[in-house]
C-alpha cells in the first residue's frame, strides 16, 4: 500500500524524525489488510544551518520548462536543483518513467524561495512519494506565489546505480521571472566568445565546401542563424551553478532579447555595415576658426587657398566600436566619390601638424564635435597638380571619426604655390 502526501498541514509529521527517513502515517484499517508494506518517503533531514541545501547534493540550476537527468550513487541520496520562477507562476514537477530507471522509488520536494542571505528555509512548500509512474514522483502543481529562486529535491533511500529525469513544466503560460532589461543590453561573454570563436575558426581556416576561406560575411552568417541561437543558450545556460542571471528568463526570453543584441554587434564589430550620415550643423567657435583660415588665406600670394569644414551624425546601437574605414565609405558615397590618387590614415595629432597651423582647428574639433576626450580617427585622402608652368596645386580631405560621439567631420583645404 502506498500513501500520498502533498498537503503542507501534513509537514509537521513528515518532519518528526529530523535525523533520518519518515515513516509516513497509514491508515489504521487499511494497514490491517496488508501490515507488511509500509511507504517510507525520505526527506532531507533539516540541517543546524536552517539551510536545507547543506543537507542536499546540489546539481545546479534547471529552466521552466526543462529537464535535467543523473543517477543515485548513495543510499540514501538527496539531489537538489535550483529553478527560478516569476510571482504566481505554476509549475508541475515529476520524476518521468521517460530516462529513469526501474524499480526506482523517489521522493519529491520543493523549498523556497531562497532568501536575501542566499539560504533556503526548511519549510517544504510542496512534496510527493509516488502520484508519477510507478514508485515515481510527481507534483501535478505548485503555485509559487513570489518571484525568486526554488529548491527542487529528488530522494531515493535505496536508489544507488539507478538514473532519474526530473522534468518541470509551466502551467501559466509563461514562468521565467521578470528581468532587470539591463541584463539585455550587451552581449553575454559567454554568448559573445562563442560566437567570436565561430566566426575566426571560419575566416581563418579553409572550408571543404568551399575549398576556401570564409568571408567575414559568409563565416558571420555561419555562425549566427537560430541553431546557433539554441547551442549558445544550451551551453551557457547549461544548468551549471555559475550560470549567467540572464538564464533565469528561459531561452525564449534569451531568443527575443539577448541573441538580437549578439548579432548586431558581432554585425557591427565585423564592419558588416554602411553607415549613414545625417548633416550637422557647424558650432559658431568652430566657423570662426574656419572663416579665420580662410582669411588667412587672402593674405598669401597663392591663386588658389581655401579651408571648409563639415559635421555629420550617424546612428548607432551596439557597444562595438565604429570603423573608420566604414566612415571613409560614407563620405565618399555622399560625395559621389573621392577622386584622389593617395589615401592612409592618420592619428589626430598627425592631423593637427599638417591643417593647425593656418586653421586653428584644435581643440574646437574635440569640444565641439567630439566630447573632448575620445581617441579620434583620420582618414586622409590627397592629391596634387600641376595648373601651370611650376605652380601646382594640393588638395586634401580629412575625414575625422568621433567614434564614442558617433560624429563624423570633413575638412577640405585647397591651396596652390609654385612647385
Amino acid at each position: 500500500m502506498r500513501r500520498h502526501l502533498k498537503s503542507l498541514w501534513l509537514v509537521p509529521a513528515l518532519l518528526a524524525s529530523a535525523c533520518g527517513p519518515t515513516d509516513l502515517p497509514v491508515n489504521e484499517e487499511q494497514a490491517s489488510l496488508d501490515v507488511t508494506t509500509q511507504e517510507v518517503l525520505y526527506a532531507p533531514p533539516p540541517p543546524a544551518s536552517g539551510n536545507i541545501l547543506d543537507s542536499t547534493t546540489y546539481m545546479g540550476a534547471v529552466a521552466v520548462p526543462g529537464a535535467v537527468q543523473t543517477r543515485f550513487t548513495t543510499n540514501p541520496q538527496y539531489f537538489s536543483f535550483n529553478f527560478q520562477v516569476r510571482a504566481g507562476a505554476q509549475v508541475k514537477l515529476e520524476v518521468t518513467h521517460l530516462g529513469s530507471s526501474m524499480g526506482l522509488d523517489t521522493g519529491l520536494f520543493v523549498y523556497g524561495p531562497k532568501g536575501s542571505d542566499g539560504r533556503y528555509s526548511s519549510a517544504i512548500l510542496a512534496l510527493d512519494d509516488d502520484d508519477g509512474y510507478g514508485q515515481l514522483s510527481k507534483i501535478d502543481s505548485v503555485t509559487l506565489a513570489t518571484q525568486g529562486d526554488y529548491l527542487a529535491v529528488v530522494s531515493a533511500g535505496a536508489g544507488s546505480g539507478k538514473q532519474f529525469r526530473l522534468q518541470l513544466s509551466c502551467l501559466s503560460g509563461n514562468c521565467a521571472p521578470v528581468l532587470d532589461p539591463s541584463l539585455y543590453d550587451a552581449c553575454e561573454l559567454n554568448v559573445a566568445t562563442r560566437i567570436e570563436i565561430c566566426v575566426q575558426a571560419r575566416v581563418e581556416e579553409v572550408d571543404p565546401v568551399l575549398g576556401r576561406r570564409m568571408t567575414a560575411q559568409e563565416a558571420y552568417d555561419a555562425c549566427t542563424g537560430s541553431d546557433d541561437a539554441h547551442a549558445n543558450y544550451l551551453y551557457v545556460c547549461n544548468g551549471g551553478s555559475e550560470q549567467p542571471e540572464f538564464c533565469a528568463g528561459g531561452e525564449p526570453t534569451y531568443t527575443e532579447l539577448m541573441w538580437p543584441v549578439c548579432k548586431d554587434f558581432y554585425k557591427h564589430y565585423y564592419g558588416l555595415y554602411t553607415l549613414t550620415l545625417a548633416p550637422e550643423p557647424i558650432s559658431a567657435n568652430l566657423q570662426s576658426k574656419v572663416s579665420a583660415g580662410n582669411a588667412w588665406c587672402q593674405t598669401q600670394n597663392w591663386s588658389t587657398c581655401h579651408g571648409a569644414l563639415e559635421s555629420y551624425s550617424f546612428p548607432w546601437s551596439t557597444t562595438a566600436t565604429p570603423w573608420l574605414q566604414r566612415a571613409a565609405e560614407a563620405v565618399a558615397n555622399e560625395r559621389g566619390g573621392i577622386p584622389y590618387w593617395g589615401e592612409e590614415v592618420l592619428t589626430y595629432a598627425q592631423f593637427v601638424a599638417q591643417a593647425n597651423p593656418n586653421f586653428q582647428l584644435d581643440p574646437a574639433l574635440l569640444n565641439d564635435v567630439g566630447n573632448g576626450t575620445e581617441a579620434v580617427q583620420v582618414h586622409h585622402y590627397y592629391d596634387q597638380a600641376m595648373t601651370a608652368p611650376d605652380y601646382c596645386e594640393w588638395f586634401d580631405t580629412y575625414v575625422l571619426l568621433f567614434p564614442e560621439s558617433h560624429k563624423v567631420a570633413v575638412f577640405d583645404y585647397v591651396y596652390g604655390r609654385d612647385c
